[in-house]
């Protein structure tokens, strides 16, 4: 498994959302001045199948990720936000790009990858609508990307019912690094998302929601330097197809057995036209700890099963006329689980006035495991 650039958010962006007391809960002070939170997110993986090496060879990766998030209400109206971090990624795996085929180093500076990112959102509410956009950027030692887009949301029903739209494009240039480490120039992709979203409060206790993703990529989609090993014991690059198109549909809920218990938890459908389908359920109950402040623990547990693409195969199982072949696990037939705890809090002090905390462990049935623990401190202004 090798840990994409943009899939390096997961960690903070998860935990952010997590920011969001359960359904009554929140601070009496959200929305007020400017809110800055401070999010640090450490991933640590293992396994045995890094598609780096053909399928073969260690996957372990380590990744420190420190983020800023900043938000501000203008005296107009307008909800502005922004924020600033970084990925720090040791990954032993990747440090094999720089292996010449007669095994001489020839670098190591990939195995310490460092990206940095920047992301801007402003929206407004006239009337029952509201508009916003958003623009990003992202850079690292073979990868750039710019990012730009727009939602839109509309509430009806006395806010009862919530229609939702958001269009998103990014454009990357990758530098392109053999299996032997070499930079063969640069490469353009291009992803388009587009995500319709229903949301229904069916009563004072319960939330649900419907949300419609559908993605659309165009360009360089392989990783020039992931290699494969065919039946005849060379090692080539992975190649696949120069286009995907990715449908996901979920449905979310939360619901509040008593003011102390609020489960939280969706089902989520995924489709792409290489074949790959998948199924992922996640539960979150909240428990409300006893006292004043309202303080919360959570567990987490998530499922996943997903039948994998035609264009993955074991070592030495593709012939050379093979048109498209990947070692890479995430596209192949696995089922995997998360679970962990999770813990927020209001602060009463001057300016910190929340606090939160998650750890997770991950499994999948071919190997590889992964902790994550995140944490996350809020200022307000």
């Amino acid at each position: 498994m090798f840990v994409n650039p943009r899939t390096c958010l997961l960690p903070w962006l998860c935990l952010m959302l997590a920011t969001a007391l359960p359904l009554s809960a929140q601070s009496e002070d959200a929305g007020k001045g400017i809110e800055i939170d401070f999010l640090a997110s450490y991933y640590d993986q293992d396994g045995d199948n890094s598609p780096v090496t053909g399928g073969r060879g260690s996957e372990e990766l380590q990744s420190i990720s420190p983020v800023f998030l900043v938000k501000y209400t203008t005296r107009s109206g307008w909800d502005l936000s922004g924020s600033l971090g970084a990925d720090n990624i040791t990954s032993a795996s990747t440090d094999n790009i720089d292996l010449d085929r007669n095994g001489v180093n020839i670098s190591s500076a990939s195995r310490v990858d460092n990206r940095v990112f920047a992301t801007f959102a402003g929206s407004k509410a006239f009337g029952n609508q509201t508009w916003g956009g958003n623009l990003g950027f992202s850079k690292e030692y073979d990868y750039r990307s710019l990012s730009g887009g727009f939602n839109w949301s509309l509430d009806l029903n006395g806010k009862n019912d919530t229609l939702g739209l958001a269009l998103n494009r990014y454009q990357d240039e990758v530098e392109l690094y053999d299996i032997d480490g070499q930079v063969e120039g640069t490469s353009d992709r291009e992803t388009t998302d587009l995500s319709l979203s229903w949301s229904h409060v069916f009563s004072p206790k319960t939330v649900g929601i419907v949300e419609l993703s559908i993605s659309d990529q165009s360009g360089w989609l392989s990783s020039p330097f992931q290699e494969v090993i065919l039946n005849t014991g060379e090692r080539v690059q992975e190649r696949l197809p120069d286009a995907r198109t990715r449908t996901a549909l979920r449905f979310s809920v939360n619901h509040a057995f008593t003011p102390g218990v609020v489960l939280r938890g969706y089902a989520r459908y995924y489709d792409d036209d290489w074949d790959i389908t998948a199924t992922t359920i996640e539960l979150e109950p909240h428990f409300r700890l006893p006292g004043t402040r309202p303080r919360w623990i959570y567990p987490i547990l998530r499922w996943h099963s997903q039948d994998g693409s035609n264009y993955f195969g074991l070592p030495e199982t593709f012939t050379p006329g093979t048109e498209y072949y990947t070692a890479d696990r995430d596209l192949s037939t696995f089922d995997s689980i998360k679970f962990g705890l999770g813990y927020q809090t209001p602060l009463n002090g001057s300016r910190i006035k929340r606090f939160q905390a998650r750890a997770t462990y991950y499994d999948r049935d071919d190997g590889l495991t992964a902790f994550n623990l995140s944490f996350g401190f809020g200022f307000n202004m």
